[in-house]
């Protein structure tokens, strides 16, 4: 998006906020195929559909065949259908299809290319929206951009640490690339804040960067988490991979062993600017942030959760109407 794109719907989405469901996506209907779990993706796209005045189709794994992305492929294996016959077909059905494939599945090379989203997008013949990759998670970052914007009134050059967090689980890059882009984008000085192993994909990185000086913004990186703390005014934490270590979970276990300190608390909140504390949820409590820190006033995780179904209504408008 660029940024002329990005502050049309963050206004479209705030516009939407404040009004009573319509009927402005009658007749229109949006299906969802999930091949992870989802809770808040889900039902903030199911309520913005319906207040709209559209339909939802939602459908699991165990609703799904195996599908096949690549071109020219052998049938031969687990794969009963090739994504390109579903695309097609799902496509004379729906008016736009949300895909959520977010699971690990190879190397971080072949899994960073989003092999069955790209593929359902190159095949369908209506908007395909993504609803979080190992790689990227970007209606999740248009939700956060917009709690931001509403809480700091102007984005620019405001501070904002991306704050690696501890996890027992490996967990995907998608909602931190797409905050570090978008955020990047609307020109804030960005501090991506991890212990040294963990850093994120050097294209996003680069792109951010080049994104941020455009706009008038900075970014850099820190190893240590009292710096990435020090004078932040938005603490977005989150865990994510070890790319290093992507197809060996076991590995990337052991190494997070000595990196269990890292987490969110009060301790860490007292060295910044009175920052809000944002994190895209689910959270595992006192692992990734304390109870005092989600509990307290300066937490922002239910705005967030909230403004899903705002930027998606306005998402969904600009896809459909």
């Amino acid at each position: 998006m660029s940024r002329f794109q990005l502050d049309d719907l963050l206004d479209l989405a705030t516009r939407v906020k404040g009004k009573r469901p319509g009927q402005v996506l009658g007749g229109k209907t949006l299906g969802m195929l999930f091949f992870q779990p989802s809770l808040r993706t889900r039902v903030s796209f199911e309520v913005g559909m319906q207040q709209l005045g559209g339909h939802c189709i939602n459908l699991s794994s165990d609703d799904l065949y195996d599908l096949e992305p690549n071109e020219q492929a052998v049938m031969d294996g687990p794969a009963e259908e090739h994504v390109k016959d579903a695309a097609r077909t799902l496509s004379r059905y729906v008016d736009a299809l949300g895909i959520r494939a977010a699971a690990r599945t190879s190397t971080w090379e072949r899994d960073r290319q989003e092999l069955l989203l790209r593929s359902y997008a190159e095949h369908s013949s209506v908007p395909v929206i993504n609803l979080e990759t190992v790689f990227e998670h970007p209606c999740q970052a248009l939700a956060d951009v917009l709690t931001m914007r509403e809480n700091l009134i102007t984005m620019q050059g405001r501070k904002l640490t991306l704050m690696w967090c501890n996890h027992p689980e490996p967990k995907s890059l998608g909602p931190t690339h797409s905050v570090l882009q978008l955020a990047s984008l609307m020109g804030m000085d960005v501090t991506l804040a991890h212990p040294l192993g963990f850093e994120v994909d050097d294209e996003v990185l680069q792109r951010s960067r080049a994104a941020a000086e455009e706009a008038g913004g900075a970014g850099r990186v820190v190893n240590d988490m009292q710096a990435g703390g020090k004078g932040a005014e938005v603490i977005y934490a989150r865990s994510w991979g070890c790319t290093k270590y992507w197809d060996d979970p076991e590995r990337e276990s052991i190494v997070k062993r000595s990196f269990q300190d890292w987490r969110v608390d009060r301790e860490l909140m007292a060295l910044t600017d009175d920052a809000m504390l944002m994190h895209p949820l689910p959270v595992r409590r006192n692992v990734a942030a304390t109870d005092e820190v989600l509990d307290g006033d300066r937490s922002r995780i239910y705005d967030q959760a909230a403004n899903r179904a705002h930027v998606q209504k306005a998402l969904l408008m600009q896809l459909l109407k």
